[in-house]
């Protein structure tokens, strides 16, 4: 089958890590997904997230030997986050939440440190044709109300998902055909398109499993899942702090570090750090780049994930735009306006990567050294094409501002004034910059996304999403159409990259450069935790006290 609409009915719903839906900073708040992390020290390397595409996973090992002894879990982790969460049903939530929902739900598949595939409710997967995923699924996982965990309950869940009003995650199923159960403990996924990014979806809330006793039931203070803990309405208070005891009947107990995990919710950036430092937690999420330096002189360590990737998107390539937007010319002079070192440097402190292309190094498969210096900064040459776009005094762009991120814009309005382009900030509230964009109503605007794949990452915010005129990347939908079905990771990648710099050459996506998500954790109290792609903290299985 060949793929021709794939990318863009993709694109047209695709809301996964973008400013539109994403929470924990839904609003963008600077605290906490705006700020970046330290790729030198701090940063998990990121390898292959496709090594199962082509002919499928199985990371179950079957050595002989009986398994250790467990040791029992002990004690509490603490763990301080951004914001509240806003619901407990995985199919109404947004990846930024999935703190939360982590100890009281399973995914099919895990990430582990290096962001590769790891099995969890399913054991194997394999993609027989291009437009199919198989799973072979664990055999004693049960829910907390007693429910058994099957094939049949895993395609349900699916089918849930995508017929959940609201989802904000509802292009995940887009493309979704079928789910059906082979066997009891066989799941088979049919997609009208090839889904590269699935299994990482699959990692995500997106592949979290409620219980089939709860469908058609309210769970947004209501969790029903099969997760390692159980949700402890009693001891929680809505927006304050969410409490998990352990489950008894877990399939899998190596997870259960701990007897309970309290997350309490604590906006203010210092506030949240310091609760870890005086001791009353063990894991502080969406840590700031500039707290980096003072958590790591107290002891602590920190991840950043380096998939944070700050942009500016300008869609006005048709009619109904402003006439400056619609020349190419115009385009590159913005991009050339851009000082990504003194962006990283203000925004950022400093850390992360300045490259201009749309992954960093640390993102290894999909990084492409070639676009580093793409569009270095060059006002001179950004004032040059002005001039023969027909504007030698300039031109003056209208972009929106939120006070989430107004020290972005502030920055960005500076740096354009230098080569001739004046920014004409209209504000807006919190919250309102994603719907905005998408109705079209600025031609430029600042963006930021969450990596995590770029069958997902170049259609959302490269092409159908945003861009007014889709027609002006059909060429970029046949690349795409070609990456999800090739053969290997390479021949894919180097099918991406072609996409990336006809984006870049385009003017259609300007980088700012690129940070990470920042998490903290006491290695004097904690064994180490595990933070993925799109996740906002530390995932709590496994870990376990030190002085229990």
């Amino acid at each position: 089958m060949r793929p021709t609409r794939w990318f863009r009915l993709l694109g047209l719903l695709l809301a996964m890590a973008m400013i539109t839906m994403s929470c924990g900073s839904s609003d963008d708040d600077t605290a906490s997904t705006d700020d970046a992390g330290d790729a030198t020290t701090t940063t998990q390397a990121i390898v292959s997230t496709t090594a199962a595409s082509s002919g499928g996973g199985d990371a179950s090992e079957d050595d002989g030997e009986e398994p250790a002894d467990i040791p029992p879990a002990e004690g509490t982790l603490r763990m301080v986050e951004f914001s509240a969460v806003t619901s407990f049903d995985p199919a109404g939530s947004q990846t930024a939440q999935a703190t939360y929902l982590y100890p009281v739900y399973d995914t099919l598949l895990l990430q582990d440190e290096s962001y590769g595939l790891q099995p969890n409710l399913a054991t194997s997967w394999n993609s027989p044709e291009p437009t199919v995923w198989e799973f072979e699924l664990v055999e004693d996982a049960v829910f907390h109300d007693g429910a058994a965990f099957d094939a049949q309950v895993a395609a349900d869940n699916l089918l849930r998902a995508q017929a959940f009003e609201g989802n904000p995650n509802a292009s995940t199923w887009t493309n979704m055909v079928s789910a059906e159960a082979t066997g009891d403990y066989s799941l088979r996924v049919e997609f009208s398109e090839p889904q590269p990014q699935f299994l990482m979806q699959m990692t995500m809330v997106m592949g979290m499993m409620v219980s089939p006793n709860a469908f058609g039931e309210d769970l947004t203070r209501n969790p029903a899942g099969s997760g390692p803990w159980i949700w402890n309405d009693g001891q929680s208070q809505a927006g304050v702090t969410e409490v998990y005891t352990l489950f008894d009947g877990y399939w899998d107990p190596a997870k259960q570090g701990v007897e309970i995990v309290e997350i309490t919710a604590v906006a203010d950036n210092n506030a949240r750090l310091n609760a870890g430092l005086t001791g009353d937690a063990e894991i502080v999420a969406t840590l700031r780049d500039a707290q980096i330096d003072t958590a790591e002189a107290e002891g602590w360590e920190t991840i950043a994930v380096q998939n944070y990737f700050p942009m500016i998107i300008i869609q006005g390539r048709s009619g109904v735009f402003d006439d400056e937007l619609m020349d190419e010319r115009v385009r590159q002079a913005i991009g050339y306006s851009i000082d990504r070192d003194a962006y990283v440097d203000s925004i950022h402190d400093g850390r992360g990567s300045t490259s201009g292309g749309f992954y960093p190094p640390a993102l290894g498969d999909w990084y492409v050294p070639e676009l580093d210096n793409k569009y270095s900064y060059d006002p001179d040459r950004a004032r040059e094409l002005l001039a023969e776009a027909g504007y030698p005094d300039g031109i003056t762009i209208k972009m929106p501002v939120m006070p989430a991120i107004q020290p972005h814009l502030e920055i960005l309005t500076q740096m354009l004034g230098a080569s001739g382009i004046t920014v004409d900030l209209i504000q807006i509230n919190n919250g309102e910059l994603g719907p905005r964009a998408q109705n079209h109503e600025w031609d430029i605007f600042w963006n930021r996304a969450l990596q995590f794949h770029p069958a997902a990452d170049l259609a959302n915010y490269g092409l159908a999403k945003y861009n007014h005129s889709p027609e002006d990347t059909a060429d970029l939908d046949e690349l795409m159409s070609q990456a999800a079905v090739a053969e290997t990771q390479a021949e894919a990648a180097a099918l991406y990259a072609e996409v990336e710099e006809a984006l870049l050459d385009r003017g259609i996506i300007i980088p700012l450069g690129h940070g990470g998500q920042n998490a903290a954790w006491n290695p004097d109290a904690i064994t180490a935790p595990v933070m993925g792609l799109n996740m906002q903290g530390p995932m709590p299985y496994g870990v376990r006290l030190l002085n229990s």
